[in-house]
């Protein structure tokens, strides 16, 4: 899916929970008139969505890069920017007023407001962001085959080993003693399977098995780090991959970086 819809899709999404908020007015806004409800709400909802948004990628990255869960990365993000969300909404709600900081049991109590919310929005967006990665492409007109012949999957032959939430791009794989850990932009799974045959089942990602216990797509590089007569591959999602003294010079030659 393209950003600039994925984009529009979450702002929508934003704008739709203000207005729930707006009709509700929880935490104390329903005494206020509708219009200004509908204001504070869909303007804190995006200025949420513009905090929370980064926080929650940056945190599934490192969860990633940590072998944790997805949830784990998004309990993270909800629980750190909460933090600054709590003063942006104490600053709106104090707009024409005297500036006075709140004492500790009304931080706490705006904070676990501020998580109640920012949180639940936060979960809509990393669902929806999930169920987007796994869905299918609806077929258009134009790549609808013309004939009722069977078509061979495109995808990796190996995505069939791993959950149905995984994927839908395998950006490396690594080897783990008797196990090989399938790495992905958001995630990674363990599973029992062979180096060699793993690489065979990747097809038709294109490829290279860098190092012993590496194989990385080519497509998955975002930098590469030379440590000494070595070379470490930076990949999407943050997974890092070492190169052996081998295969620097054939990488290097067929441009992977």
């Amino acid at each position: 899916m393209p950003r600039s819809r994925r984009l529009v899709i979450d702002i929508a999404l934003m704008i739709g929970v203000g207005l729930l908020l707006a009709v509700l007015g929880p935490f104390g806004t329903f005494d206020a008139h509708f219009a200004h409800r509908l204001i504070y709400w869909i303007a804190l909802m995006l200025a949420g969505y513009a905090l929370y948004k980064p926080m929650m990628a940056g945190a599934l990255t490192v969860a990633a890069r940590l072998h944790l869960p997805e949830m784990a990365g998004w309990a993270a993000a909800a629980i750190l920017a909460s933090g600054p969300m709590s003063v942006i909404v104490w600053w709106v709600g104090r707009l024409g007023l005297p500036p006075r900081w709140p004492d500790g049991d009304q931080a706490l109590l705006l904070y676990g407001n501020v998580l109640v919310i920012g949180g639940l929005a936060s979960l809509l967006l990393w669902y929806g962001q999930r169920r987007r990665r796994v869905a299918p492409e609806p077929p258009t007109l134009e790549s609808a085959p013309e004939s009722a012949l069977p078509v061979a999957d495109p995808r990796p032959a190996l995505l069939g080993r791993l959950p149905p939430g995984f994927g839908p791009d395998i950006v490396a794989l690594e080897m783990e003693d008797h196990y090989l850990r399938v790495h992905g932009a958001y995630g990674s799974e363990l599973i029992l399977l062979r180096m060699r045959d793993a690489v065979q089942e990747v097809a038709p990602l294109v490829g290279a098995q860098v190092h012993r216990s590496w194989w990385v797509a080519r497509a998955a590089v975002r930098e590469a780090h030379r440590e000494g007569r070595g070379v470490r591959l930076v990949l999407t999602g943050g997974v890092e991959a070492r190169v052996s003294r081998a295969m620097v010079p054939v990488l290097e030659a067929e441009g992977w970086w």
